[in-house]
């Protein structure tokens, strides 16, 4: 459908369904030997992907004056559609093409430039059928562009020569490496093209191109892979673009994304059930997601093929209730500890476990995202299935598990918070308000929980225990409707013990190793000390210590107390990286004390808003007035009892 993104393989793209133009406003071929260089290393080094997404082409079409036939005017892409080109009809690649298990040969000058008369002469050249030899080309950069495409793909010997310079020695080790780069290149290769609709305005889409940048996002193309595997059903599509439009934004929670009546199905009537509505999630199926927009009034509508709907395609504009349009009171405004498209991975792999299509299982790293989508639904109920399940997912992300709020708190990442959505009716205004509460009563222990893994798996990609808190409350949704705060603790208890178990720190000196100590036991302990002082169970030999204010933050670098460079004994070096004088600290921090001896430390610093394995220590030096050996060893078998006493599961 013309203004629908579709994938199209190279061989497709060049299969003379088509004549491309580039117009005279584009700039000329500009691609030269980096550029063309890394796309074909690039290339190589998934050739055993299925397939592997390139880029984005954006048409429009017009009609060709002298032969009156259309013309396809390339609007975005021509630098990566010349290059295609000029590989696909170099003479030096001609013979090989052409001898493929599935052979190619371009017969046609499918590709133009406009009012650049050697560039056409050029691109005639190398498309008219002649013997392979070389092609005297006049326009510099479509020459260099040739000469780039010859270094590598030109010279079998070259192309594994450059490969083993790059480590690629697998594939250097074939000597076909050249026909399997063709191959993979004609029909593993794909572009997501997007046809214009006749009349558009293109100042306008210019101008909107260039607010948003050229390139589609990776989660963008799993968009367009899916509306594509749904096809021509237009309200199948309609539900799939609300869902994910609604899902898309993370800095609301996804009952904000829906006007309020379709809140009040979705979400809980407040009619019915008071201000505990807009607070649960009542649809079991996409049939019954359907049933609750698409009541009288509220019909996903004809999907329009004008330009505004072509751009809210490619970037992700929401064809849900714009929220600005709701007053939503205090509801507020999140960051988030991930961002959609590595969010896509955890609701596919929730999506797909113990499926036939889980075969390889689903790897939490963005850098797979379109491969693993591709591999993994391929049926238009498999696609609604999936926006039902991340719908699902975004309503328990976004109610059960800890965000950063986007305002004051601090620039160290520690203003946490689990916010549940609800219904309230102000006495004093007509419109109903989202309003934040705890969902636990144990709300602290749960967000304190899940900040201590959280500061320590910072990234984006493999966020494991993300996965596994995700996990768990999709399971127990889907059987209570409910998440028990009891219950929840006790599984992120078990999760964190399981973690300190496989880092084998019981034996050896994995706790005494300075800088190389894993972060995760040291936030782990400051966890334990935390929950101990709150239930007033610390060991005997700890000192009082105030935790009141502590909060998890993003504190990754080890500090010795004692410094290394004033270890001056040989008993002061034997115990310098030993746990009992670690702890966790910002690296701002870190740096301004480094310098300094423990009792300077105490008195010019103290330990205000940094770990509370550092309070402790600041508490002994102060009661000891030295930090030495001896402190330094009582204070690591007391933190090592501390570390492997077992949290209440």
């Amino acid at each position: 459908m013309t203004g629908q993104p579709q994938f199209v393989t190279v061989r497709e793209l060049f299969d003379g369904t088509r004549e491309f133009r580039v117009p005279i406003y584009q700039r000329a071929y500009a691609w030269g030997k980096p550029e063309i260089e890394t796309l074909i290393r690039d290339v190589v080094s998934v050739l055993k992907r299925p397939s592997y997404y390139i880029g984005s082409l954006v048409l429009h079409e017009a009609r060709d004056v002298e032969s009156n036939r259309p013309v396809f005017e390339v609007i975005d892409g021509q630098q990566r559609l010349t290059t295609l080109f000029i590989t696909m009809t170099h003479p030096a690649l001609r013979k090989r093409l052409g001898e493929l298990p599935e052979p190619f040969e371009i017969t046609d000058r499918l590709l133009s430039f406009e009012e650049r008369k050697r560039s056409n002469l050029d691109l005639g050249a190398l498309a008219r059928k002649t013997p392979a030899g070389p092609v005297l080309l006049q326009e510099d950069g479509i020459r260099a562009g040739a000469d780039a495409v010859m270094n590598l793909l030109g010279d079998e010997k070259r192309l594994l020569r450059a490969l083993r310079d790059q480590g690629m020695h697998e594939h250097a080790q074939s000597e076909s490496v050249v026909d399997r780069v063709l191959s993979f290149l004609l029909d593993k290769v794909r572009i997501v093209l997007t046809e214009l609709p006749p009349h558009t305005d293109l100042n306008h889409y210019f101008e909107v191109m260039n607010t948003r940048g050229e390139q589609l996002e990776k989660h963008e193309i799993v968009k367009a892979h899916l509306l594509g595997v749904i096809g021509d059903d237009v309200q199948g599509r309609a539900l799939f673009a609300s869902i994910w439009d609604a899902c898309s934004d993370f800095s609301r929670h996804v009952q904000a994304r829906f006007s309020p009546a379709d809140r009040s199905r979705l979400f809980g009537d407040p009619v019915q059930i008071g201000d505990a509505g807009w607070s649960t999630f009542l649809p079991g199926n996409i049939k019954e997601f359907a049933a609750a927009v698409q009541q009288h009034g509220n019909e996903p509508g004809h999907i329009a093929v004008d330009l505004d709907s072509v751009l809210g395609t490619l970037d992700g504009s929401s064809s849900v209730a714009d929220p600005s349009k709701f007053d939503d009171g205090d509801a507020g405004r999140y960051g988030a500890i991930i961002d959609f498209p590595n969010f896509l991975l955890h609701v596919l792999r929730l999506h797909t476990s113990g499926s036939a299509s889980d075969t390889q299982g689903v790897a939490l790293d963005d850098k797979r995202l379109v491969v693993q989508f591709e591999r993994s639904i391929t049926t238009a109920q498999g696609a609604l299935k999936f926006a039902f399940r991340l719908l699902r997912t975004k309503f328990l992300f976004d109610n059960f598990v800890i965000k950063p709020l986007d305002g004051p708190g601090g620039s160290d990442g520690s203003n946490w918070v689990i916010h549940h959505l609800h219904h309230t009716q102000p006495e004093m205004r007509r419109s109903a308000k989202l309003s934040p509460r705890n969902p636990f009563e144990q709300n602290q222990q749960v967000l304190m929980a899940q900040a201590m893994f959280q500061v320590t798996h910072q990234g984006r990609v493999y966020k494991e225990f993300l996965y596994n808190l995700l996990s768990y409350l999709d399971g127990e949704w889907a059987h209570f409707r409910t998440i028990d705060g009891s219950d929840f603790i006790r599984h992120i208890h078990r999760m964190a013990e399981a973690d300190l178990g496989a880092l084998d720190l019981r034996t050896g000196d994995g706790l005494d190793s300075g800088t190389g100590v894993p972060h995760f036991a040291l936030n782990l302990l400051d966890y334990k000390l935390w929950l101990m002082q709150q239930s007033r169970q610390v060991p005997a030999g700890l000192p009082s210590v105030n935790t009141t204010g502590f909060r998890f933050a993003y504190r990754t670098s080890i500090e010795h107390f004692l410094a290394t460079n004033f270890a001056e004994s040989d008993e002061q070096r034997s115990v310098v990286n030993d746990l009992g004088n670690l702890c966790l600290m910002t690296r701002t921090e870190n740096s301004r004390r480094s310098d300094h001896t423990p009792d300077w430390k105490v008195e010019k610093y103290g330990e205000a808003d940094q770990s509370l394995k550092l309070h402790y220590m600041c508490a002994l030096q102060r009661i000891d007035k030295a930090w030495g050996p001896e402190q330094i060893t009582r204070q690591g078998a007391l933190m090592r009892e501390v570390l492997f006493t077992p949290l209440p599961v």
